[in-house]
């Protein structure tokens, strides 16, 4: 790989002093002159009818600015019109579906007078019985809302090759059940969001990672055209898909027009935990064939996806649960049947990974499985049926190049895989597992694709990057940076970079798809480039200096490389010659993707990530467990910033270990979501955590930055599976519902030695 200054190197976040000094301003630090308040009064009751709502005496109270029910709501049906269904309302009219639904706002002048008021609202309602369960629901024998046939949000039924002969050919076939639970985000700044509404226009301060689309929601319920509407984007205090669709923007905003002034909301804790989008629980059942070799022949899917009670990005996270992972290995046909459903709880929506996780899931231990009974090494039989680069797999993705074999190889090393499986330590198990991703996604609007970004060089030599995209943690903003430095040759701190405002950045479908390393970095790098051409053309026709080159911080002749002045001074000089006009570097990307067909099939992305994951680990007598270690290891392309990415294996594995053994929301036969404290919902801290070994493969992409793919995604998919093989490899017992408690895998040891003394009594 060519030789770079800054590309690959350790590098300081560009965000990192003003986030640890406290200077970063997130949305709830947003404190402006003449704010009133507002609170939401949330159904108590998953399914309803209501049949009383008074909200006279909230009126009343003084300092109560305003109380607004579904009647006063002029476009009540045209929140999130971007998703497919057009099954939403901002606030519940005849029914509440689901503890959390809108039934009422107050606008106040303070905080305290607001809650005061939600307490003098007369609510009464007719519980109906909620739909709560997944199979419960495919039944249809209740309905979780009366104006849709059935429960069925989303049917999807693909089949590619000619499943019924691979099947009849199998020397094994294998069928078992999986079930993955629904997970918060657990981002650690609760969504705020200030909406000022002043002389027709309005400005929203607030969190998102789709903040064109959260223009467009805002629109459409507001009923302002989107040029009267800015978005200002704040330091964001995490997501993880979470803020792809959140309500309080829209509502403040909504808020904001109907009382003609600035209304500010922040959810509690609690209100992140009902009222938010958490992640979709799945139930799966497969069945796959093989030969004796181990050749993975054909798959039979069946998905149950919990969309809750509206449409989100549910149907796209339904989808590719049900497609993405079998591009990673070689069937000869595959069929799948996914169902998304209505159910009685709060709308599901993006999580990292994006369906993803679930399917490896249920898929990856699946597989060891299949190794077991043909008496393959685990490791051998993924092997056997990885893609090669240059391949397509059975749902049309294209692999440019694909390195997941030494993915396998590096991880064996570093956990010493050969010699624990010939050396087995009894209650001691190791498990892998394998993952494919996308980098570069065509996510968004159907008739959009890629990025566009702006570099401008202002005349004292600052250079400043903005695009429409979003910075949530991520390190997004330190890619931009280390490309334009490596471009134009200036320190990457120096580089200024504006994300996310609709006033000032170009538009974009947001951040999500694993898309900003490979589709905005490479927008950044043709802006700088374009901006390197416009100066040094500038100076050489408008300055007379001949042929020269933009390089290390200055201007230098091409012809013999001397030194001709630095950037600020050749900075200066061009623009004084052009009348004080900044040079301004446009950089477009767009990815060699398709959507493709009604089926799902196409090259969905221009580049694919791959890695694999792998847990080792101790299971007590009890049946308590330890995750003595975990590695991950990636083939991301090209390491942009080496710190940043093992940061985000870090992190993702760290989720995926959350998954894997304590966390789920737990939602009960009431439609009450149990774990709904961070206490109760026991997410994984840093004392928790066992060792973790990262590890990079650096192929070099041909479409990507330098070469680079992506990381955001792929530590997060996994790791779950893994820890489950371990298990299994430890004391020969699966559990497969996640996630694998002690409780779980005591009462499966139980059932397994329950079974071999009725074995041998017989």
């Amino acid at each position: 790989m060519k030789e770079t200054r800054y590309i690959g190197k350790p590098a300081r976040r560009v965000d990192g002093r003003a986030k640890v000094t406290g200077q970063a301003k997130f949305s709830d630090d947003v404190i402006l002159p003449r704010t009133r308040y507002a609170k939401v009064l949330h159904s108590r009751y998953a399914h309803a009818k209501i049949t009383k709502l008074d909200v006279s005496k909230a009126k009343e109270l003084p300092g109560v600015a305003a109380v607004f029910t579904a009647k006063d709501i002029p476009n009540n049906d045209k929140y999130f019109r971007k998703g497919t269904m057009g099954d939403t309302w901002v606030l519940a009219e005849e029914y509440v579906r689901y503890i959390g639904d809108a039934v009422a706002f107050v606008v106040a002048d303070d905080e305290e007078t607001a809650e005061k008021a939600l307490s003098l609202i007369e609510a009464e309602y007719e519980p109906l019985p909620p739909v709560v369960n997944l199979r419960e629901a495919k039944k249809a024998e209740l309905l979780a809302r009366a104006d849709r046939e059935g429960n069925v949000s989303m049917p999807l039924e693909v089949s590619r090759g000619d499943v019924e002969a691979d099947f009849a050919k199998a020397d094994v076939i294998l069928s078992d059940r999986y079930v993955f639970p629904s997970l918060s985000q657990l981002h650690l700044e609760p969504n705020s969001v200030t909406a000022v509404y002043e002389g027709g226009k309005l400005t929203v301060y607030c969190a998102s990672q789709v903040w064109f689309h959260t223009r467009e929601d805002i629109a459409a319920v507001v009923g302002l055209p989107e040029k009267d509407i800015i978005l200002r984007p704040m330091t964001i205090g995490g997501a993880f898909g979470a803020r792809n669709d959140q309500p309080l923007p829209i509502i403040a905003s909504l808020l904001a027009v109907l009382t003609k002034s600035t209304v500010k909301m922040t959810n509690t804790r609690l209100e992140e935990f009902v009222a938010a989008r958490p992640s979709l629980q799945m139930d799966i059942d497969i069945t796959v064939a093989a030969d004796k070799e181990g050749h993975l022949l054909s798959k039979k899917t069946w998905l149950l996806s919990s969309h809750g009670i509206h449409a989100s990005d549910n149907d796209a996270v339904t989808a590719i649960a049900c497609l993405r992972l079998d591009n990673n290995y070689k069937f000869n046909s595959v069929y799948v049947d996914g169902t998304g459903l209505y159910l009685n709880h709060t709308p599901t929506a993006a999580y990292r990974g994006f369906g993803n996780p679930q399917m490896h899931w249920a898929f990856e231990s699946m597989l060891d499985e299949l190794a077991e009974k043909l008496g393959m090494d685990p490791t051998e039989i993924r092997m056997l049926n990885y893609h090669e680069g240059g391949e397509v797999g059975i749902h049309g993705f294209i692999y440019n190049n694909c390195g997941i074999k030494e993915c396998m190889r590096r991880a064996k090393e570093i956990v010493n895989w050969d010699e624990k499986k010939k050396h087995k330590v009894p209650g001691k198990g190791i498990g892998c597992a394998s993952l494919i991703h996308c980098s570069g996604s065509r996510a968004g609007k159907p008739e959009f694709s890629g990025t566009s970004a702006w570099a401008r060089l202002e005349s004292s030599g600052a250079v400043t990057i903005l695009a429409g995209e979003c910075e949530m943690g991520q390190g997004i903003v330190n890619v931009c940076a280390l490309i334009a430095g490596e471009e134009l040759g200036v320190d990457p701190l120096s580089v200024k970079v504006i994300m996310g405002d609709t006033e000032m950045c170009p538009f974009s479908t947001g951040t999500n798809g694993s898309k900003l390393t490979s589709n905005l970095g490479n927008a950044v790098l043709f802006a700088c480039r374009d901006l390197k051409k416009q100066l040094c053309d500038a100076l050489r026709e408008q300055c007379g200096y001949g042929p020269v080159e933009m390089r290390d911080g200055g201007i230098y002749y091409e012809n013999n490389g001397e030194f001709v002045m630095s950037l600020e001074q050749a900075a200066y000089e061009a623009c004084c010659k052009f009348s004080g006009r900044p040079f301004m570097g446009l950089g477009r990307f767009n990815p060699p993707s398709e959507l493709g067909d009604r089926t799902g099939y196409g090259n969905l992305a221009p580049s694919y990530v791959f890695g694999v994951q792998m847990a080792e680990v101790t299971v007590h007598e009890d049946g308590s467990f330890t995750v003595d270690r975990m590695v991950s290891v990636h083939d991301i392309g090209r390491v942009i910033d080496i710190r940043n990415a093992t940061g985000q294996v870090y992190g993702g594995v760290m989720q995926a270990f959350g998954a894997a053994t304590t966390e789920s929301l737990d939602l009960n036969k009431e439609g009450v979501y149990q774990a709904n404290t961070i206490l109760e919902y026991k997410a994984p801290t840093l004392l928790d955590m066992p060792h973790i070994d990262v590890g990079f493969v650096e192929t070099h992409d041909q479409y990507g930055p330098y070469g680079a793919k992506a990381i955001a995604e792929p530590p997060i998919i996994a790791m779950a599976p893994a820890i489950g093989n371990a298990i299994y490899d430890a004391v020969g017992v699966r559990v497969h519902e996640a996630p694998i408690t002690p409780q779980r895998l005591r009462e499966a040891i139980l059932e397994k030695k329950k079974r071999a003394a009725a074995g041998e009594e017989a």
